[in-house]
């Protein structure tokens, strides 16, 4: 493909998230993607466009979402973290509103060199704080495992991927599980299963952010190449790297009682319980969490 034809297809990209954006339903939704700024990255990514919530002042703070998510994950407590940080939400590299036409395969490795690329190309190469949820815990330990230098100290929310074995999922199996996870009713399931209390906190507004990202071109492909590469796991071996907290919630239905427990029993860890709290601390409890993450980044002395 030509550079003409790569601008095309940013601006289809760029398009679709500008309609997506104008839908949104949630203000906060429409407040945190008013702050997206896009990314010409360099020619080992084709040139591609990537969206990056650029946002507040302060010391830098990362934000990592999670597996099939987006930006809009970060909604409830972005507007809280801009006052004391100068935050970045990336979309990972094949999830949320990233352009599909970026490389031809998606694997962890590329996530993380694909996130470090995007801190060098914002010039934050030090001081540097992370704050990863679900997946995306997993994504900052191998994150600080490859650049230790660059970072502060983690927060993981809810990190999924501490333990087992990565499993790669072979075709034609990995896009059937790609196209059941589009599925509406699927999508509302997992929703529901994410929070505490869904029949409070549920509506078409969390609903419609859940899946917005799936009208992306290629959103199923993606998907599909990141589960044939092999997923995430085993990452607490990266836990001793750099300072970490982990905050879990008691009524987090997605890692389950039994990973909880595993990482409560993890050998010197800086660990929180949350009460009436889900797989979403940040979205669950946003000015508990806000505050945590504040707390802990704020202050010297790792506590």
């Amino acid at each position: 493909m030509n550079k003409n034809h790569y601008e095309k297809l940013n601006k289809l990209n760029i398009d679709f998230f500008d309609s997506a954006r104008m839908s949104l339903l949630d203000p906060l939704g429409l407040n945190i993607s008013n702050d997206v700024k896009w990314l010409n990255l360099s020619e080992k990514w084709n040139s591609s466009k990537f969206p990056v919530v650029l946002g507040g002042n302060g010391d830098p703070l990362l934000l990592l979402h999670g597996f099939d998510s987006s930006f809009l994950e970060f909604r409830r407590i972005y507007p809280l973290l801009k006052k004391k940080f100068q935050v970045i939400i990336p979309d990972l590299l094949g999830f949320g509103f990233t352009p599909r036409f970026a490389t031809n395969s998606y694997s962890p490795k590329k996530i993380i060199n694909h996130l470090i690329d995007i801190l060098e190309e914002l010039k934050i190469t030090k001081n540097l704080n992370v704050v990863g949820a679900s997946m995306g815990g997993s994504i900052a330990l191998t994150l600080g495992n490859e650049i230790p230098d660059f970072i502060n100290k983690m927060l993981l929310l809810s990190p999924a991927g501490l333990f087992g074995e990565s499993k790669n999922i072979p075709f034609p199996f990995n896009h059937i599980g790609a196209s059941f996870l589009g599925l509406p009713q699927v999508r509302k399931i997992l929703c529901r299963q994410a929070f505490a209390f869904p029949d409070e906190s549920i509506g078409v507004k969390e609903e419609q952010i859940a899946s917005i990202h799936l009208g992306c071109t290629g959103w199923r492909n993606s998907l599909a190449s990141f589960a044939s590469s092999g997923s995430l796991a085993g990452t607490h071996i990266y836990l001793q790297k750099i300072p970490t907290k982990i905050v879990c919630g008691n009524n987090d239905r997605i890692l389950g009682e039994k990973e909880i427990n595993k990482i409560k029993n993890i050998r010197d860890l800086n660990f929180i319980d949350l009460r009436n709290c889900g797989h979403l601390p940040h979205v669950d409890l946003p000015s508990l969490s806000s505050k945590i993450i504040r707390d802990f980044f704020l202050t010297c002395n790792v506590s």
